[in-house]
């Protein structure tokens, strides 16, 4: 009788499994889990997460920036390596913005209804490949960002030289490509999904590659940048690249600089170009505090006379041994600041691609015979431009006309051909005062403005300035036999390797 009972209860207990298996997978799907993502939502990421180089790095390679101070955040006034700093584009480029954007295209390539979205990611994706490349030589490109797509965990280094030539035609076919008759990117935090702004954003960076190849094959150089400017490249200031930033969303570069007022200065020579020049933007970018641990609480001494930079080769210890040693102030040293009311707002825009960057580097190929037009008007629009740019900061830092001519009309800011190179590079410098990496690249490239080596002591590099940055250790680690093949082709892992361009 037990046994008889047994086989009837395992005989429910299997047809009830049976019945119950119909809709045992969907019963045991959560609903609210996500199992598609639209590209869109990753474009608007790629955007919004694409490195912003931080002040202490590049900014402090080109002497406008200065950390006198010991500990990580003072490795490129001391000419020494830190891996800290030296891998952050890396770090941030390869999750986010890289494998976003390589993530976009392998959704929306054959995608007819989605063609602008394909060719504007193609567009930032050729932005965050030529910083790449530009900081770090060699750099995994065909095999990048493909870890999810493709199961490529240990990706390839491509050589630079090619990435380059590739992200020529990228730009050159997605610009192209781009119809405002099609799909409107609504999720595009730059531009809203405006066609016409990216067509110029897609050309204004081909005139920005074809500018870096100037050192090493003018003929190339030549050609690209003629057909940047015949697709049309930035009009004005409304057409610039740059995000947003708000108090609920702040801006990560001024934000890390506000965290440690006391230990920041404005260099020697930037502030004093500035200075010496009656530059009318001086004080919007910098500021004296009579406490700099208390600066966001004071009133910041904005008068041109009492601005001075920190000089360069020395740190918190030798400092007072430099020429001229102006003091202690409160807890920290009397040298200009960033001025926080403006230019150090944690709600200040932080721009990729400028009109007036644009204008500059029109104003070097007209004066090299690359294109035709007035190199001066070019200068001229272009430093008006980026004097403009200021009220993008704070409603109160409008430059007016008056004071941009008077600029333009001194001696030492006009443009002659005599020294156009100097001047213009000069400016394309100080335009680009708070984007480091573009700051740093336009040096590199074009040898101005003729900055002084830092003597600092103890210096790890061979040349006068840092020519690039190292890989990640963990490269050399994980990734050791792509990681070798690139040292093999490219040259020493080191700060003194330069780019292809820069030799």
């Amino acid at each position: 009788m037990k046994n008889y009972i047994k086989i009837i209860l395992c005989a429910v207990c299997l047809c009830s499994a049976a019945g119950c298996d119909k809709g045992f997978r969907e019963l045991n799907v959560n609903p609210n889990n996500t199992t598609s993502l639209d590209p869109m939502f990753l474009f608007s990421n790629a955007e919004l997460l694409t490195y912003s180089s931080l002040m202490e790095t590049e900014a402090t390679v080109v002497q406008q920036f200065i950390d006198p101070f010991g500990g990580v955040t003072s490795a490129f006034n001391f000419n020494v390596l830190n891996q800290t700093y030296t891998v952050m584009r890396w770090n941030n480029a390869y999750p986010n913005s890289i494998k976003f954007l390589e993530h976009i295209l392998s959704e929306t390539k054959s995608d007819a209804a989605r063609t602008n979205l394909y060719n504007e990611a193609r567009i930032w994706r050729a932005y965050n490949y030529m910083m790449l490349v530009d900081t770090y030589g060699d750099v995994p490109y065909t095999q990048a960002g493909q870890a999810y797509l493709n199961s490529v965990f240990l990706p390839k280094y491509d050589k630079q030289q090619d990435i380059y030539n590739d992200l020529v035609k990228e730009l050159t076919t997605a610009t192209a490509a781009l119809d405002a008759a099609r799909d409107v990117v609504k999720g595009d935090v730059f531009f809203g999904g405006d066609i016409p702004q990216w067509k110029r954003l897609g050309y204004s960076l081909l005139l920005r590659i074809g500018m870096r190849y100037s050192k090493i094959d003018a003929g190339k150089a030549k050609i690209i940048v003629q057909a940047a400017v015949a697709g049309g490249v930035m009009q004005s200031n409304a057409d610039n690249c740059y995000l947003k930033y708000n108090n609920a969303y702040p801006n990560p570069v001024t934000q890390q600089i506000q965290q440690l007022t006391n230990t920041y200065y404005l260099a020697e020579p930037f502030v004093t170009q500035l200075k010496s020049t009656g530059d009318p933007r001086l004080k919007y970018i910098s500021a004296m505090y009579a406490d700099p641990g208390k600066a966001l609480s004071l009133v910041p001494d904005t008068i041109s006379a009492n601005q001075f930079g920190l000089p360069i080769g020395y740190d918190s210890g030798t400092l007072p041994t430099a020429p001229g040693f102006r003091g202690v102030s409160g807890s920290g040293f009397k040298y200009s600041q960033v001025n926080y009311s403006v230019f150090g707002k944690v709600t200040a825009p932080q721009y990729f691609v400028t009109y007036a960057q644009t204008q500059l580097l029109l104003a070097e190929a007209a004066f090299r015979g690359y294109i035709s037009g007035t190199a001066s008007t070019y200068y001229n629009n272009g430093v008006k431009a980026a004097m403009d740019q200021f009220a993008s900061y704070d409603a109160t830092a409008v430059i007016s006309s008056d004071a941009q001519n008077a600029y333009l009309n001194n001696p030492v800011n006009a443009y002659s051909d005599a020294n156009a190179l100097k001047l213009i590079n000069t400016q394309y410098w100080i335009t680009s005062f708070g984007n480091g990496a573009e700051a740093w690249a336009n040096f590199r490239r074009s040898g101005f403005p003729a900055l002084s080596p830092n003597t600092y002591p103890g210096k790890q590099i061979k040349g006068n300035f840092v020519r690039r940055y190292t890989y990640p250790q963990t490269e050399s680690a994980i990734n050791a036999d792509n990681y070798r093949a690139a040292v093999a082709s490219m040259g020493a892992d080191d700060l003194d390797t330069p780019v292809f361009w820069d030799k």
